[in-house]
């Protein structure tokens, strides 16, 4: 499947050596869409961070934890997320999502490899993605975390799930408070079929999402997991 959609989104690749952020021409961008100014300006998440969440934290705090994960009831084992949700990195993600550029898989991708072979966060047993309803993504015409998972589950050849099911078309979670949030996707997702239980049980699983806020929808994805008998799940965003 990924080798279709990579040979659609060849048609509709904007032209090499053009940086997506500033309209730069340079021969070095190659098909890294930014130039290499602009990558120096993505803002990288620094030690010292959240063992579980991998929010910024002091170094004195309590077993290496931030307070909200102090506090509540998370279900994966650790999330991390290469980057602040900020200036070029929140610009690339809002164009990937919503103005039609599926092509920012591939840059996505390559920063996500890069990072997980830095941090040595490649031990998996399979790579999911958070999916999206049906509804949405006929609309968006492609689930933006599944195009990534997709990419990198095919450099690292760890196996690509199409596991999870979203079964209530929810409100979109940036516009609510952190306990509506939880509201909003109690028993939003499903597994789609039994067939896949006895593949995932006592298994290891990656999430791949875009974006990490409060990390209900990991948290959620992940809950479903372990009720239907896989050991262990990590997360894996592009910011937080």
């Amino acid at each position: 499947m990924i080798s279709f959609i990579e040979s659609f989104l060849e048609l509709i690749y904007p032209e090499k050596n053009i940086c997506q952020i500033c309209n730069i021409y340079d021969e070095s961008i190659n098909d890294n869409y930014i130039c290499k100014d602009c990558y120096a300006e993505l803002q990288k998440i620094l030690s010292p961070f959240c063992i579980k969440c991998n929010k910024g934290i002091d170094y004195n705090s309590e077993y290496g934890l931030c307070k909200e994960c102090i506090r509540k009831s998370r279900y994966f084992d650790a999330i991390r997320s290469p980057y602040y949700y900020k200036g070029n990195v929140k610009k690339l993600i809002h164009d990937y999502k919503y103005c039609n550029k599926p092509y920012y898989y591939k840059l996505f991708g390559k920063l996500l490899v890069d990072y997980m072979i830095d941090i040595d966060y490649t031990n998996f047993d399979f790579i999911i993605s958070v999916p999206l309803h049906k509804i949405k993504q006929r609309k968006r015409g492609y689930n933006q975390s599944e195009l990534i998972a997709k990419y990198i589950s095919k450099k690292f050849s760890i196996p690509y799930l199409d596991i999870l099911k979203r079964v209530n078309n929810t409100t979109k979670q940036s516009n609510l408070s952190a306990s509506s949030r939880q509201i909003n996707l109690k028993n939003a997702f499903a597994i789609k079929s039994n067939r896949f239980l006895n593949t995932i049980k006592g298994k290891k699983i990656l999430i791949v999402d875009d974006i990490f806020t409060t990390g209900t929808t990991i948290n959620e994805c992940s809950k479903i997991l372990l009720t239907n008998g896989t050991s262990n799940v990590f997360g894996l965003t592009i910011s937080r």
